[in-house]
């Protein structure tokens, strides 16, 4: 199976596209433990709230891109989850996560 076999088949990308987005969200959930345990005081609302919406929108993005996987349209999925990138990126930009 080669690559030219991988980008033909829209569902396999589709299947790679959704396991991309729940580690997506997994990172996000896990990110304020991991600021926690760093962190020398206890972290505050203002301080975690990026990361809240990141997992908001992440999750949004899976439950999307889960319910078209069902009907069968790949190539949708592949754009929701360019999408929900792209979403997350602005996310990250708006509150300056480095």
């Amino acid at each position: 199976m080669g690559i030219k076999t991988l980008l033909g088949d829209t569902s396999k990308i589709a299947k790679i596209a959704t396991i991309a987005i729940f580690l997506v969200l997994i990172r996000a959930i896990s990110e304020p433990f991991r600021l926690q345990y760093y962190s020398k005081t206890i972290l505050t609302y203002t301080e975690i709230k990026p990361f809240l919406i990141g997992s908001l929108v992440a999750t949004i993005g899976l439950l999307t891109m889960a319910v078209l996987f069902y009907f069968g349209k790949y190539k949708i999925i592949i754009a929701a989850c360019i999408l929900t990138i792209i979403i997350l990126l602005l996310v990250k930009k708006i509150y300056l996560i480095p």
